[in-house]
Formats: C-alpha cells, sequence, structure tokens
C-alpha cells in the first residue's frame, strides 16, 4: 500500500481541483490510500461526489492553510497546523509515504526542506522535472530554482540525482548527462562550471560533457543539470514558448474561413500534438536530495494535472528514490570501501 500525504487546500482551485485529482488517479493506482489535510465542513462534500474513493480516504481535520501570497521566512515561523506543514509531517514521521501540494511554492520548498532535512551527505537538494523533446523521449532538468547560486559541488550532486531519478523512476538504461553551458567547448564557462565539468569527467556516470539551451528541447542527453538561476529561466521560456506557439496555430485556424477548413482537416494532428506538449502530462516537480520525497504541482493546474502529480509521487515510492540516492552515497568498490559515482569530498566551490 501507497499512502499519500495530500494538502487539499493548497492550489487556485483547492480543494474541488484536488479531491477530482485524487479520484482520476485512484482510478490508474487503485492501491493507493491518502491522508488529506484540511478542512474536513469543505472536503466531506466532495468526497461524497466521488464514492469510489471514499474508503480510501482519511481527512486530518485542519482549518489554517498557507495563502499564495504568505512569505517563506514566515511560514517556518507561523501556521503550526496548517495543511502543509501536517502533510510534510506525515512523511517526516514514516506515516505517508510522499507528500503532494500544489499551494505556495515559496512556502512549499521552504517548509520541505526546513521539516524533511537534507539526505546523507547531499549540501542542497534540487528542483527537478520532466520535459518532452524532440526524439520523442523525456528529459529530467534540474535546478528549477531551489539554489539560485550552485556551488560546482551542488552541480555534481544534481548530476547523480537526476541520472538517479531518470534510471529508477523514468526508467532510462544508464542515463546519458550533460552540464547546460554557453557553449559545448570544454574551455567555454565559469570557474565553477569548469571544475563541475572535470569532476563529472572522471565519474562513473555516463557524463557527455557540456550542451547548450537548444538540447534540451532534442533531447541531447536524458539529464541536463543547471543552477536554480538557469533552470527556472529555461522552464519559463519553455513554458512561454509553447503557449505562443499553440496560441499562433489557434489564431491561424480561425483567422479566416479557408483556415477553419484546414483546422478541421488537421484536428486528429492537433489533438495529437496538444496531448504530447499538455503540461498537466509533465505536471509535478520534485524536491531531491530530501530524507523524504515531496511533491510540487503547479497551483494553477486542474484535476488531470494533479492526477499526474499524485503519479509521480506514486511512481518515486515504488523506486524507492530515496534510499536509491542513498545507497548511490554509500556504494562499495571491489574491496569492499566506500565508492560513490562521483567524489565530493575535495574542495568543490
Amino acid at each position: 500500500m501507497t499512502l499519500l500525504a495530500v494538502d487539499v487546500m493548497g492550489g487556485d482551485d483547492a480543494p474541488h481541483v484536488c479531491i477530482e485529482g485524487i479520484a482520476l488517479f485512484h482510478k490508474k493506482c487503485p492501491d493507493a490510500q491518502f491522508l488529506l489535510f484540511g478542512d474536513q465542513a469543505v472536503i466531506t462534500p466532495l468526497l461524497n461526489v466521488y464514492k469510489h474513493v471514499e474508503p480510501v480516504c482519511t481527512i486530518v481535520h485542519t482549518d489554517e492553510s498557507i495563502s499564495s501570497t504568505a512569505k517563506p521566512s514566515a511560514v517556518l515561523r507561523q501556521w503550526p497546523r496548517s495543511s502543509m506543514r501536517l502533510a510534510l509531517e506525515a512523511v517526516s514521521s514514516k506515516t505517508a509515504n510522499a507528500a503532494v501540494s500544489a499551494g505556495n511554492t515559496g512556502a512549499y520548498l521552504a517548509l520541505a526542506k526546513n521539516i524533511l532535512r537534507t539526505l546523507g551527505s547531499i549540501d542542497r537538494p534540487a528542483i527537478a522535472s520532466q520535459f518532452p523533446s524532440n526524439n520523442g523521449h523525456l528529459i529530467v532538468l534540474l535546478d528549477l530554482g531551489g539554489t539560485l547560486d550552485a556551488s560546482s559541488r551542488n552541480l555534481v550532486e544534481y548530476a547523480q540525482m537526476g541520472s538517479i531519478f531518470a534510471e529508477k523512476v523514468l526508467k532510462f538504461c544508464k542515463p546519458s548527462v550533460g552540464l547546460l553551458n554557453v557553449g559545448k567547448e570544454d574551455t567555454k564557462g565559469s570557474d565553477t562550471l569548469q571544475q563541475a565539468f572535470l569532476t563529472l569527467k572522471s565519474s562513473r556516470l555516463n557524463f557527455q560533457g557540456f550542451v547548450e539551451g537548444h538540447d534540451i528541447a532534442m533531447g541531447t542527453v536524458s539529464v541536463v543539470v543547471t543552477d536554480g538561476f538557469s533552470g527556472n529561466i529555461a522552464l519559463k521560456t519553455a513554458e512561454g514558448i509553447a503557449k505562443l506557439c499553440f496560441s499562433s496555430l489557434k489564431n491561424s485556424f480561425s483567422s479566416h474561413w479557408w483556415g477553419k477548413i484546414v483546422g478541421l482537416l488537421a484536428r486528429p494532428f492537433l489533438k495529437d500534438l496538444h496531448n504530447r506538449f499538455d503540461p498537466r502530462v509533465y505536471n509535478g516537480a520534485i524536491w531531491l536530495g530530501l530524507n523524504g520525497i515531496a511533491v510540487k504541482s503547479h497551483g494553477g493546474t486542474d484535476a488531470v494535472g494533479f492526477s499526474h502529480a499524485l503519479q509521480m509521487a506514486y511512481d518515486m515510492v515504488q523506486a524507492n528514490i530515496v534510499a536509491e540516492i542513498e545507497k548511490s552515497l554509500h556504494t562499495k568498490d571491489d574491496d569492499g570501501k566506500d565508492s560513490p559515482p562521483i567524489d565530493v569530498t575535495g574542495p568543490l566551490h
């Protein structure tokens, strides 16, 4: 049994979207059960609409929730019984296997790091997500904003964790790893990138060297590693371009009568294109490097998107991703000595 702790009060359209998303997800994974943290008076009538999930849901009542405008520094000191905090504490106490929230991103990240703590020798956790690529395969991009100014040690740890996630959760065989830079030449980039490059080059990971921005969409490598500042900009840029493309197509097919005819003929193609690049399918950013699983859903998603965030949490539990990352930090060589795939004990800055 997989037990997911859900902050049902977080998100633009909570708790309706959260409950409907649970109902959709449960049809695919009927063995999952849920701890619902939020206002019982609001949640109960919604559950009554979805009779098939009532038996697998347990409501933990709280009338505290974190607003979208609350500052991360404030949530660490206030709202001790917020639905978001209680969901994460359920994971910390091993009551639940993973937490999912569509609430305030900054608050969720701050609470997750404070409550779950960093795993083992990992210096800083990273936010990771998956994206479609031109070659038909998903790629993993991290960090997406967890640490804006990452050190070379952070970057090599991101590469290690991203590779494990791609292998264990996405089922890639020996996933390739690239380090995002302004060029592919070995001599380009800051001192931080150069130090990370040298460390990754001598590691046991399938490191392919530097990659550029266009390689993300091309799927040149399975895992793209960067600092949180660049990663967040890349993410928002990709989202903006996707919206622009779909908006332009829609306008082109509706601007003239002949465009509407072409649009009708192209409907199957457009539907397939929309399904492939539907952001709801890739909803669910994750913290890698914490001692517990915390998945962040987009606050403005609908029930379909939220169900995919639940699916991501479920898949990470099934892959035992926290233990896999921890194990990778303490693997043994032929002499029985600790031999991690990346040596981050040196002076990396």
